[in-house]
């Protein structure tokens, strides 16, 4: 059998029994919504530091970026270490006041913190929605990430890679819940940083060292080594709004917040937030910087998304390849596994749930079947995948902040804010960004992002005071 789908299966097979093991460890006298969905307030600072940057560095950070890398050359590496304040940015900003929330309320998702904050039913419909919609365009990424993968690396037809891959994540999410899939990140984060590590140093080693291999980036293209980019592709605005999207806007990203929510203690967040910070960078520049300087030694490629496992493929012999694999795969996995939880959560817990009371045996098989109808719905979807990734995630990215950023940010910080006012900014944020990404539009060659969080902001502040005028006008 080929040494690197041996590899890949022991792998897999690794990462189910380490969810069998966690899941051993929940709280089985909780309920089974809470237990499943959330654990409890369990994670230490190093557990919560890796299980949220391995959550955020997804298939754009290992696959989609280092494929842009590859392209675009070192200007998209600079661009990409934009994202290292990700981890500070969302445990310094709201890690603390949306810890306490979690633990007062007893809140299990991002949508119970809005259903206690801002008591509005139709917030919670148009951000559950919204959320789903998001995190399915979202898995579609991660699962066609996961098929490309394998298939390419392990030599394997696309069709089986994806069910293979799709299965091991189904089941591993299934059987632990939050708190398995929250100790595989973790442990995957690991993963990444030395795949990642063994990986940029074969790189280097092939290339004859950095000097070298930019050379030879310069003969190729002048514009691979430039700061912005061939054709000054990479912008200013386009820098600004990248910044946006990627490090600032993720404040709000669910699938990382919520890992907040799972904290053991306020000392937990000030250890992750340093730790946090310090793996970010590293998960950030190395995969990176290798799908760039991999441009000579791979200059033909049917996809750029390709790079980091034909890199491992032509660098490393076979069974190393598989192991190295790992890092990836681990990338994808601790994404897609979140995503897919709290889409479920979303659809059984804070929609379906409300208003009817369910036994617990009911409960658990409405999550199973609606975790396996959202995984076969993104598998079937995956089937026929874009050729560049990180696009469609970046759309799926910024709707998501559109919606949750100044929700989730005002409502923890700004007493007054009211649930009219948060929905209000939710539909202008949607009703800019949606048009402007699908029609192509750039309003002073700014993302979409921009001018979709800035319009929201308004919304929510122009809101309240209708809102505070017509409460004062009723008193008097």
């Amino acid at each position: 059998m080929n040494p690197i789908l041996i590899a890949i299966l022991a792998y897999l097979a690794a990462t189910l029994l380490v969810s069998r093991l966690a899941a051993r460890r929940a709280n089985t006298g909780q309920e089974f919504s809470r237990s499943h969905f959330l654990g409890g307030q369990f994670m230490g600072g190093g557990i919560l530091a890796l299980s949220l940057v391995a959550t955020y560095t997804s298939a754009s950070s290992y696959i989609g970026g280092p494929g842009a890398a590859y392209k675009f050359g070192l200007g998209w590496v600079l661009l990409a270490v934009i994202q290292v304040p990700v981890a500070l940015l969302t445990l310094g900003v709201l890690g603390p006041r949306l810890w306490h929330l979690a633990r007062e309320t007893g809140a299990v998702t991002i949508l119970d913190i809005l259903r206690n904050r801002y008591q509005n039913r139709w917030l919670l419909w148009l951000s559950g929605a919204s959320l789903v919609a998001g995190f399915l365009g979202m898995i579609v990424v991660q699962f066609t990430s996961g098929a490309r993968l394998l298939s390419v690396v392990a030599e394997i037809p696309y069709t089986t890679s994806l069910l293979l891959f799709v299965s091991t994540v189904v089941i591993y999410t299934l059987w632990g819940g939050f708190r398995a899939v929250s100790y595989t990140d973790a442990i995957q984060g690991l993963v990444m940083l030395v795949g990642m590590f063994a990986l940029l140093i074969g790189v280097l080693g092939q290339g004859g060292g950095m000097t070298n291999l930019t050379e030879q980036m310069a003969q190729i293209d002048p514009g691979l080594i430039a700061p912005h980019g061939p054709d000054g592709f990479i912008s200013w605005p386009f820098l600004f709004s990248f910044w946006v999207l990627v490090c600032f806007g993720t404040i709000g990203l669910p699938h990382t917040v919520i890992r907040v929510m799972a904290a053991r203690d306020g000392q937990a967040i000030a250890r992750a937030m340093v730790l946090g910070t310090l793996v970010t960078a590293l998960v950030t520049l190395m995969p990176h910087l290798a799908g760039a300087l991999g441009r000579p030694l791979v200059p033909e490629l049917s996809s750029p998304d390709e790079i980091i496992p034909t890199l491992m493929v032509q660098l490393f012999p076979a069974w190393m390849a598989g192991l190295m694999l790992a890092a990836p795969v681990a990338a994808v996995m601790s994404s897609v596994d979140s995503m897919l939880l709290q889409t479920t959560s979303t659809l059984v817990r804070d929609l379906a749930m409300q208003g009817r009371s369910l036994t617990q045996t009911q409960m658990k098989w409405l999550t199973r079947l609606t975790t396996f109808g959202v995984a076969l719905a993104c598998t079937l979807m995956a089937l026929d995948p874009p050729q560049m990734i990180i696009w469609l995630n970046m759309a799926a990215f910024g709707a998501l902040q559109v919606v949750f950023l100044w929700p989730l940010v005002l409502g923890l910080f700004w007493k007054q804010a009211k649930g009219e006012a948060a929905l209000a900014a939710m539909v202008a944020g949607l009703a800019t960004y949606l048009p402007l990404t699908f029609l192509k539009i750039k309003l002073l060659t700014l993302h979409a992002i921009v001018p979709a969080l800035v319009i929201s902001l308004l919304a929510f502040v122009l809101a309240q005071g209708v809102v505070g005028r017509l409460k004062l006008s009723s008193k008097g």
